[in-house]
């Protein structure tokens, strides 16, 4: 695979710490144009339809780079998934597809058979700079730290120091470096130049993310104020969302993020997840009839639990700490969510749920 093609996909922690970014560069992309009714009384429903390209893989290329973007993911990576069946039985041995195949994989939290795909693909092409920054990603959501800073570093065997170098600072963060990798990341993007947007975007994503962890939200919000909310991918929104939240800002979430997500074509959960909480700061005792954020996350939760969807355990268990407490059930996704991810945030969810557990053991035994 060409790495100029696909220069990155580095999972950050997905709907967590940061999220998938996918960073592919497509000469030509096409997508249709939107119709836009004049009234909303016209409306039944809306989605984006993307325009297939002329190469399959070009526009498998372009449903999983737009994955990101608010409402596109379920539908995106479902049809790139579906599209891939029949290519890679075709021809098994591309390497290409093999490795837009671990992206989905990943998406799904399949992550052992994306490894597979991922082992597969350095053993013949170890130069795929890609390859090596995704498996890194894989191996520090499941907490294997270690590995995940040796796959950092055979990236910089690859020539690439500035992607090699953000993947082992971030790692380093997880490893209780916060402070330091924080202030050597900054360095390093200073000294960077210029650099494609797409990784300028993850950079300062990962730089927004280490000065939350440290309680500087000055700072965390000024490195998202250089690229336009409308044009953010979901982990970046959730991010942004979540410092003014830890600021008590909850009216200035609604006020920009709820447009964002009402013009999308779905809702996702963490941005569900955010406007409700912003919805819940503000609303009052004489003031619960206007709970639509959190009606419609209490309407999605209750999707989730009829298919058991174990992919959105963080966010059901975030769900039942602070919207709809229930301290049995949040420890139990909390549980589910920690055998599937092992990062900061999530370890934080589930000393949160055990504490839940405990306070509910001493009421009643009390």
């Amino acid at each position: 695979m060409d790495n100029n093609m696909a220069i990155l996909i580095y999972l950050q922690g997905y709907s967590r710490a940061l999220l998938i970014l996918i960073f592919i560069t497509i000469a030509h992309p096409a997508y249709s144009a939107s119709y836009v009714p004049q009234s909303d009384q016209s409306i039944v429903a809306s989605w984006t339809v993307p325009q297939p390209a002329e190469q399959p893989k070009v526009f498998i290329a372009q449903l999983i780079s737009d994955a990101s973007k608010p409402g596109l993911a379920s539908r995106y990576y479902g049809r790139a998934s579906a599209l891939l069946k029949p290519l890679l039985l075709a021809d098994p041995n591309d390497l290409e597809l093999q490795f837009y195949s671990a992206t989905v994989l990943q998406h799904y939290h399949e992550f052992d058979q994306a490894q597979q795909l991922l082992l597969e693909i350095l053993q013949l092409q170890p130069d795929h700079v890609a390859a090596w920054l995704m498996k890194a990603n894989i191996h520090m959501v499941q907490g294997d730290l270690v590995a995940a800073k040796q796959a950092c570093l055979q990236v910089l065997g690859q020539g690439s120091l500035l992607l090699s170098t953000a993947c082992v600072l971030e790692v380093n963060a997880e490893q209780g470096q916060v402070a330091q990798s924080y202030q050597q990341l900054k360095r390093v993007v200073n000294m960077a130049g210029d650099i494609p947007r797409e990784q300028h975007v993850w950079l300062k994503q990962i730089l927004a993310d280490l000065a939350q962890r440290q309680q500087l939200p000055e700072q965390a919000l000024e490195h998202l104020s250089d690229f336009p909310l409308a044009q953010a991918p979901v982990s970046y929104l959730a991010l942004w969302a979540d410092i003014h939240l830890e600021q008590q800002q909850g009216n200035i979430v609604l006020d920009k993020l709820g447009p964002i997500v009402l013009a999308s074509d779905s809702f996702d959960d963490a941005l569900l997840l955010r406007l409700a909480l912003a919805e819940q700061a503000g609303n009052s005792a004489s003031n619960l009839d206007k709970q639509v954020w959190q009606q419609r996350l209490s309407q999605r939760i209750e999707i989730r639990l009829q298919r058991n969807d174990t992919a959105h355990a963080a966010d059901i268990a975030r769900y039942y700490l602070d919207i709809a407490p229930d301290a049995i059930k949040a420890l139990h996704w909390a549980k589910i969510n920690w055998q599937q991810a092992k990062l900061g945030p999530d370890k934080r969810i589930l000393k949160r749920a055990m504490a839940a557990q405990a306070d509910l053991k001493s009421s009643t035994q009390a």
